[in-house]
């Protein structure tokens, strides 16, 4: 009975309480709180009040990743399980499945890899960025090498970061970030910063 008990006080709170939440308006159509249909309705622990059917529908968007779409933080271990949990949130679960799965996909030798890169790219002052360049070639030529089920993982499982100047929370995955930095849309050492944050997410499988 703890779900039903959980979703009356939250009805209470909202409906009785008028309680306050860090948003006034849901996340997509920028309707009132207010209007959210009450089987629809769901808080999360940051006080975050949303539609969860468009909670689901962005998080589906970025892959399943779990992360508040509004303040970019990731979502408690409850917040996840009481989303997966709903009836709207099923949808997530696949998705969620996946990323595990993905994420354990990557081989030691791989993830060593990762981190190398990234701590050559954090380091490299060198005019040209010669060291950097060098280094990414080495490692897509490495990853060429690898079965296609992990080469899918180092493209699709996005892996959350943070802009270590801003603080600014996002997601990238390791192959996006290091076509970036070859094609200088990204610069070498945001990508960097980012492979050697990946390193260790990696690790704690």
């Amino acid at each position: 009975m703890s779900e039903a008990i959980s979703a009356a006080f939250v009805t209470a709170e909202r409906e009785l309480l008028q309680k306050k939440y860090v948003n006034s308006t849901t996340m997509i159509t920028q309707e009132p709180i207010s209007s959210i249909p009450r089987e629809n309705f769901f808080v999360t622990e940051d006080n975050y009040a949303w539609d969860i059917e468009e909670l689901v529908q962005a998080l589906s968007s970025n892959s399943g990743v779990m992360r508040n779409p509004l303040s970019k933080h990731l979502f408690s271990e409850s917040d996840i399980q009481s989303i997966l949990a709903h009836r709207l949130g099923q949808p997530l679960r696949p998705m969620q499945e996946a990323q595990h799965h993905m994420r354990k996909g990557f081989r030691p030798a791989t993830i060593d890899w990762i981190v190398k890169l990234g701590r050559i790219m954090v380091l490299d002052q060198s005019d040209d960025a010669g060291p950097s360049r060098d280094a990414i070639d080495e490692f897509l030529a490495y990853v060429a090498t690898l079965p296609k089920t992990e080469r899918r993982a180092i493209d699709t499982l996005k892996v959350p970061a943070s802009d270590r100047h801003t603080g600014q929370a996002y997601d990238y995955t390791v192959g996006e970030s290091v076509r970036d930095a070859k094609a200088n849309t990204t610069c070498f050492h945001k990508v960097g910063d980012f492979l050697s944050q990946a390193g260790p997410y990696l690790r704690k499988q």
